[in-house]
């Protein structure tokens, strides 16, 4: 493990070198990323200024919900961007060989490799939306919501990498995954507005078979509402993020003994 946590800063100091090289194009990508968030943020306070209560959020709980949804997804853009390549080319392309005869665990080199600092973006946006947004909300602070807030982003992130490694892992058979991957984790959009306004079978698929719901929207409820109990949801996003976790390393490893190098 030591080896691992020692490596990991190596990757990330040459990962962090090679972003910077071209200083400029790393700070207009940060900035591409809070703007694309801010228009979209917009759009969405566009329509809730058309219908200013729904299903009694009101547009400062909305907006709250919206900042709060881009930060799990953040870290994940951040630290595991690099799962993407998997399903557009790595396997296509027959990059995946020069991760196979280092005496490193594969998975581990393919996260490792890229460092996104344009999620910096997406973190700087939703943090001050929560705080913008919180300053007109009565929201009654606790130890334990606190602690639940931090597990739903930390944990949060390891959902949408997890959900990131299950598609992306099917490129094995199929060679390339990318549509599968971007249909799926687009579904994350559906958690920037509460759970409640979807039918049944959406919001069972949002909680538990695509479980962004549960990570966006049932912790940003238990904040604003206090509709849950604080420890119950935290104990539950743990147990989902670790067999999801557990779930895409199976398919992955299953996957890996399925490759054939394309060649080049």
């Amino acid at each position: 493990m030591k080896r691992y946590i020692k490596l990991y800063f190596v990757y990330l100091d040459c990962a962090i070198k090679g972003r910077l090289e071209y200083k400029k194009d790393a700070v207009i990508g940060i900035f591409s990323f809070l703007i694309a968030n801010l228009i979209s943020f917009l759009s969405l306070m566009f329509v809730v200024n058309a219908i200013p209560d729904l299903n009694g959020w009101n547009k400062y709980e909305l907006g709250f919900l919206y900042g709060f949804s881009m930060l799990p997804r953040a870290v994940d853009h951040m630290f595991t961007d690099s799962i993407w390549y998997v399903g557009h080319q790595y396997v296509r392309k027959g990059i995946i060989d020069r991760f196979l005869i280092r005496p490193v665990n594969i998975l581990f080199q393919v996260i490792a490799e890229i460092f996104q600092p344009e999620a910096f973006g997406e973190l700087i946006m939703g943090v001050l939306l929560l705080v913008a947004c919180g300053r007109n909300i009565t929201i009654e602070w606790s130890f334990s919501k606190v602690v639940m807030a931090l597990i739903a982003i930390f944990f949060g992130a390891v959902v949408f990498s997890a959900i990131k490694l299950i598609t992306a892992s099917v490129a094995f058979w199929t060679k390339r995954s990318a549509p599968l991957m971007s249909m799926v984790y687009n579904f994350a959009d559906f958690a920037k507005y509460p759970i409640q306004i979807y039918h049944p079978a959406v919001r069972m698929i949002m909680m538990f078979i695509i479980p962004f719901g549960l990570v966006i929207s049932i912790p940003a409820d238990v904040l604003l509402h206090g509709s849950y109990s604080s420890w119950l949801v935290s104990l539950v996003i743990i147990l989902v993020a670790t067999v999801f976790w557990g779930i895409g390393c199976f398919i992955w490893i299953k996957g890996l003994r399925q490759y054939e190098s394309s060649g080049n």
